[in-house]
């Protein structure tokens, strides 16, 4: 089966989902989710200047769900001019889905460098891949990338199993459909490799979503309102994320 190619609002190319049918990203377009939910509201660039004042070299990301790799791109993106290699730790379970994204058409938008650079990474990491689990990396004009094929739950645990991460950006696909990768023991997982003040977005909003990121150790916000998507989640072991409701908090610290 095929996933078919999507071209969404703002020109940008997304795909669906050939088995349960769902798009890899909004209607509205599959850019300015990737820029806003995941590289600015995670405050890439603004944490790699921070990085690059400690005078590190690297900005390190963890992306669960490669997907078309556009998240990845989105960082790539918000790195401009600052002097930082993008060290990404890419975590997919079907080898077609970056595969298909490479084949679209060349991006022509804001991001089609970052893009473009992305697609050639992947595409080299797919090469070198043996099968469908497996890591493989490559080094492409500022991103190191290191593609993890397989099952999350079982990749991630090879993983540096301390505070590495100065971002994560959570965006598997939706709980109806792997309900495994939004659990707290997951979520644990991501809390447990993420530097203190690193912040983890995602689209999901949902109570359960929420209690599993804030069970796991996590400060749990409110993410910006992103194309007809009303809000995301934020969250972070000890930096600063926009206020939950009241109301939404006290629900969310109850028990289920």
């Amino acid at each position: 089966m095929q996933h078919e190619p999507l071209l969404t609002s703002d020109g940008s190319w997304s795909l669906k989902h050939a088995l349960h049918g769902e798009g890899f990203h909004a209607r509205e377009g599959a850019w300015t989710q990737a820029l806003w939910r995941y590289a600015r509201e995670c405050q890439v660039r603004l944490t790699a200047l921070r990085v690059s004042s400690e005078g590190l070299r690297q900005f390190r990301l963890l992306d669960i769900g490669t997907g078309l790799g556009l998240n990845l791109a989105a960082a790539h993106h918000e790195l401009r001019g600052i002097g930082l290699e993008l060290v990404a730790d890419s975590l997919e379970l079907d080898p077609a889905v970056p595969r298909a994204a490479c084949a679209l058409p060349p991006e022509q938008g804001e991001g089609a460098a970052s893009i473009a650079i992305v697609r050639h990474a992947l595409s080299n990491c797919l090469d070198k891949s043996a099968g469908s689990t497996g890591m493989t990396e490559t080094s492409v004009a500022g991103l190191h990338l290191r593609l993890w094929l397989g099952d999350a739950r079982t990749t991630i645990l090879a993983l540096p199993g301390v505070p590495t991460y100065d971002a994560v950006f959570f965006d598997p696909f939706s709980p109806r459909v792997e309900s495994e990768l939004w659990s707290e023991s997951f979520c644990r997982e991501l809390a447990l490799r993420m530097q203190p003040q690193a912040r983890l977005s995602t689209y999901a909003a949902g109570s359960a979503v929420r209690r599993a990121l804030y069970r796991a150790g996590l400060q749990v916000g409110a993410g910006a309102r992103v194309g007809a998507k009303r809000e995301g989640t934020v969250a972070s072991p000890q930096g600063a994320v926009p206020a939950l409701e009241p109301r939404v908090l006290r629900r969310l610290q109850r028990d289920p």
